[in-house]
């Protein structure tokens, strides 16, 4: 190797570990990006094929085994399908059945007598949903009977892997929600 050659590869020596340094932390904050959105991807999945699965026990009137309530077989479901990933303890559940499609997110009928457009405690109305109150939504906490219309909201709230996510999201803790709307099978009960 002549002099010239030489001062060539001695000026080429730290290009690498600089090319390195300057490259890798970008590497590396793709490659930590790229988990933590298929982590938030896979539990949002986990957590509507958890409703959906809910739904199809519902939707056909199957009633609980070993004592449980649907609420209970419902978090058992969400613990099966969610593969450790999610928490049942942190997910909560609302089942709500209606009379039908129309009927929901429809206030329970109210005669307004002093016509102030609300419904005064001292005001006649329709119990549509049976809990004694008059509500701004005709909907009842239940799965349903055959033909109702019942909507399953599952919401999950979790601590990101790395906070990256969040942070570039503002959202720390996330929270995911799955809602699945179904009529039931005529069954009776």
């Amino acid at each position: 190797m002549d002099g010239k050659a030489m001062k060539r590869w001695l000026s080429r020596k730290g290009t690498t570990a600089l090319e390195f340094a300057l490259v890798a932390p970008l590497v590396i904050l793709v490659a930590v990006a790229i988990v933590e959105f298929g982590y938030i991807m896979t539990v949002q999945n986990l957590l509507e094929l958890s409703a959906r699965k809910a739904s199809r026990g519902g939707v056909t009137g199957e009633t609980p085994t070993g004592g449980m309530t649907r609420e209970e077989m419902l978090r058992a479901i969400v613990r099966e399908t969610g593969l450790g990933l999610i928490d049942p303890a942190r997910v909560t559940i609302g089942i709500t059945a209606y009379d039908g499609f129309e009927k929901i997110g429809q206030p329970e009928p109210c005669m307004d007598l002093n016509g102030n457009g609300v419904c005064d405690p001292s005001e006649p109305f329709t119990d549509v949903n049976g809990n004694g109150l008059w509500d701004k939504d005709q909907g009842k906490a239940s799965a349903g009977s055959g033909g109702q219309v019942v909507i399953y909201t599952l919401s999950y709230t979790d601590v990101p892997l790395t906070g990256m996510v969040a942070a570039l999201m503002a959202a720390s803790p996330m929270t995911y929600s799955a809602r699945v709307v179904v009529r039931n099978e005529p069954f009776r009960g």
